[in-house]
């Protein structure tokens, strides 16, 4: 059995250990302050004699180091010299024992039970037992959580040695283990059998953010930062929030208001440029349909590819012919028709676009050239291809 100094103290960064067995690219200690994976909390990284840890998991009892593949220079016996990544340990310190108080507030406020936490490298989650949550919820919640942080509330660690034991204690959930039993408790918070390391107090957390909510399997899906990773995410929403505020001329407090006002007038804006295209269209179609003999064609300079369409649904209400529709601008070729003019489309396109790249339907395709001269000449050999008569 490997004697886990991790739960004994959690803030240990450095020790010696004897290596009890060795074997490819793992290795078993005597002692260890590298604490393996477990509750959804990943588990430590650092080195052992300089060596990387890539893992760390525990297998009856032993808690095993997975170290850099074909790194391994340590033999049965050895003195070993083990650091952790304290960084990296302080994180998963602070937003596990964060997801303790929020999965706490949760239970006793509302009586909802967390039915699984996992902890990724960018935020942690956890999923509620109910189909959805309102926003007050949300933000009740959040304030609770907070105040336990911000009364420094000493974190407990009961160790217990049956399920007898632990039945005296408040635990917000059933245990999953009948031995060697830990309890981590916030009093007055939250109670619950837990083998990870956690800080000696709440204000270590510094503080919980709910970031977002989604639906789950029938539960809700909570997100959620705690200590640095809070600090980081509202930094770069600070900086996101005042390059905003600056380019709409306003403060944070009054961004969304501008913002929603620049909607507004984007919206009639694009409704008046959707006016104009139509109308741009029908004239177009107009054009072409006086032009037109077996087929319709027309290139233009400078519309894109939506008038194209736009033009050639125009077209296609006025007559049964096909169309072909050129955008200089962006080097594509529209070919289109209602669906009674037996052309087949995609494979004119297929046929007869060399150098360029597309397909379609027998009613409809498209194609797009490196260069103009390509998508011109593309253009004549469907005409020609038709025996168009203009």
């Amino acid at each position: 059995m490997t004697e886990k100094i991790y739960q004994q103290d959690c803030y240990l960064r450095e020790c010696e250990a004897t290596v009890l067995r060795s074997e490819g690219d793992e290795l078993i200690l005597d002692r260890t302050i590298f604490a393996p994976d477990s509750g959804g909390q990943p588990w430590d990284l650092g080195t052992i004699s300089g060596i990387p840890v890539t893992k760390v998991t525990e297998r009856n009892g032993e808690v095993v180091h997975v170290l850099k593949k074909g790194k391994n220079t340590l033999a049965d016996g050895d003195r070993a010299e083990l650091a952790i990544d304290w960084e990296r340990r302080f994180d998963h310190m602070q937003n596990h024992l964060g997801e303790h108080i929020l999965s706490g507030v949760f239970k006793s406020r509302f009586d909802i039970d967390n039915k699984g936490f996992h902890l990724g490298d960018r935020e942690g989650t956890f999923d509620l037992d109910i189909p959805s949550l309102t926003p007050e919820m949300i933000t009740e919640a959040e304030d609770l959580a907070n105040e336990a942080v911000f009364r420094a509330i000493p974190v407990q660690r009961i160790r217990l040695n049956t399920p007898e034991e632990a039945a005296q204690y408040p635990l917000r959930k059933a245990l999953s283990v009948e031995e060697d039993i830990l309890v981590v408790t916030v009093p007055g918070v939250d109670c619950v059998a837990c083998c990870c390391p956690h800080p000696s107090d709440t204000s270590q957390i510094g503080l919980i953010k709910i970031i977002g909510i989604e639906k789950y399997k029938g539960m809700t899906r909570v997100h959620f930062l705690c200590g640095k990773r809070a600090l980081l995410d509202y930094r770069q929403k600070h900086i996101v929030v005042s390059e905003l505020a600056e380019q709409y001329s306003a403060d944070a407090y009054s961004l969304l208001k501008k913002v929603e006002k620049a909607g507004q007038k984007n919206d009639a804006i694009r409704r008046e440029l959707n006016e104009l295209r139509s109308s741009l269209a029908r004239r177009a179609a107009d054009a072409l349909l006086e032009e037109s003999g077996r087929y319709a064609a027309g290139v233009y300079e400078d519309a894109d590819m939506e008038q194209i369409r736009q033009t050639a649904k125009r077209f296609m209400e006025l007559s049964e012919k096909p169309v072909i529709l050129a955008s200089i601008k962006e080097k594509t070729v529209l070919l289109a028709h209602s669906g009674s003019a037996g052309v087949q489309c995609g494979k004119l396109v297929k046929e007869l676009a060399e150098g360029g790249r597309g397909g379609g339907s027998d009613t409809q395709a498209q194609a797009v050239f490196p260069d103009t001269e390509s998508m011109l000449a593309f253009v004549e050999r469907v005409k020609e291809e038709s025996g168009n008569e203009q």
